[in-house]
């Protein structure tokens, strides 16, 4: 297939790849044959520590479709899978994009079809489900995987029971997006199930399904992990609560040590009430650290100890605000030392939330953008970024798609046709 150069392409395909060279030749002889006579073009994005750029390079040789790659380096590799099918979003070509694995396990020869529903129905989301009639999940590996991705299904629906009303398969990795439908910059990715968000956090989307097999993995090793999982519970959570109920549910959730530390000092070990109540805040301040990182603030690029004393230093700030409070309430009012840390506490929740919003976990590169820059407006001249340097450079849009630069890239080949991309307003 030679492929056009007429016009932009009609899909892009977009297959986020970690450690899967020896699944790179077949992928791209299966696609070149599915899209014969569409124009399109296929988007790697890497976060492979193997040969899985120098794979690409080779096959795409012989591939009559435009190939370009994205490798990021380890400290790139912001949100997981998700984040490297965004980053595949930002630089597609086409008003269309599918997302398919790279291990051969989702059929390229449905492509096609993703497309022919979306142009013929007008849908936003084309979800290639293994749930529906004529669709399969026998390539999952053993039944606890089986039941494990079953089981995710249904906790997604009873978590978002109107948004995903009628998906039949929220944790797939195959299906088609119309890009203009999609805010890419305002999503949040952690993980590797990017549909869930993207169907929970846009509105009105027009969703269709069409069945297909989920075949058995050809090479290398499956990248599902006991890790993935529970960084999906951890974005589902963080998906249906906002931020500031899940920073209040971990101040809630920190009074239980504080007040366990406060009551055995001061009616056991017979301490003095302020210095009970002084040593469970710490107790508690250490607690709502650990739950802010893991549930309200969360980001792979943070480094949590540098965070911590600041975090230390403001909550302690705000002890001392609150003894003189718990005194009166003590001393004065004769009220009980529970009900008055109680009191104290509750006061201080909200205003420690806003200071600690606005200073310590402003908003910072995982928040606006990977690279650590602001987000870029959505433009029609596609931004090449090297992998030596991370600089964004604007690529020059004179090339032909059939002929993709090949640039060195700090020992990676990087591959981008330069064309305008109308798929992106």
């Amino acid at each position: 297939m030679t492929p056009s150069t007429a016009g932009p392409p009609a899909v892009s395909v977009i297959v986020p790849t970690r450690n899967e060279a020896l699944n790179v030749d077949p992928l791209l002889r299966r696609l070149d044959a599915a899209l014969a006579g569409l124009t399109c073009e296929v988007i790697f994005v890497d976060d492979s520590d193997d040969e899985t750029p120098a794979a690409i390079e080779v096959a795409r040789r012989s591939c009559g479709i435009p190939v370009r790659v994205l490798h990021r380096a380890p400290q790139e590799r912001h949100g997981g899978l998700g984040g490297a099918v965004c980053e595949g979003i930002r630089m597609c070509a086409a008003a269309y994009v599918v997302v398919m694995d790279g291990d051969l396990q989702h059929p390229p020869e449905t492509v096609p079809e993703l497309l022919a529903t979306a142009r013929e129905q007008r849908a936003d989301v084309v979800v290639g489900s293994r749930y529906v009639d004529g669709g399969s999940a026998n390539g999952l590996a053993g039944k606890g995987r089986r039941l494990i991705s079953s089981g995710s299904n249904r906790v997604s629906r009873l978590v978002f029971p109107r948004r995903l009303r009628g998906v039949s398969d929220v944790m797939s990795g195959f299906f088609l997006l119309r890009v203009q439908a999609f805010d890419v910059d305002a999503l949040r990715p952690d993980g590797y199930k990017i549909l869930l968000e993207l169907l929970v956090s846009a509105r009105k989307l027009r969703v269709r399904e069409i069945a297909y097999e989920f075949g058995e993995r050809q090479a290398g090793a499956s990248n599902a992990s006991l890790t993935q999982g529970v960084r999906f519970l951890r974005r589902l959570f963080a998906l249906r609560v906002p931020r500031p109920a899940r920073f209040a549910l971990i101040g809630i959730s920190g009074l239980l040590p504080n007040l366990a530390t406060t009551w055995l000092l001061h009616h056991a070990a017979g301490l003095n009430y302020l210095v009970a109540a002084t040593v469970g805040t710490q107790v508690a301040i250490v607690w709502n650290f650990v739950g802010c990182e893991l549930l309200v603030w969360h980001g792979p690029e943070r480094v949590p100890l540098r965070r911590f004393l600041p975090f230390l230093l403001i909550n302690n700030a705000d002890l001392v605000l609150r003894l003189p409070l718990l005194t009166l309430l003590v001393d004065g009012w004769g009220l009980g030392v529970g009900l008055s840390m109680l009191i104290t506490l509750a006061v201080a929740v909200v205003a420690r939330y806003f200071v600690v919003d606005r200073t310590i976990y402003r908003p910072r590169s995982f928040d606006a953008d990977p690279r650590g820059e602001s987000p870029p407006a959505q433009a029609s001249v596609p931004m090449a970024r090297t992998a030596a340097t991370s600089s964004l450079l604007p690529a020059s849009v004179s090339a032909p798609v059939s002929a993709p630069v090949c640039a060195p890239t700090g020992g990676v080949v990087d591959l981008r046709p330069q064309i305008e991309n109308p798929g992106v307003e």
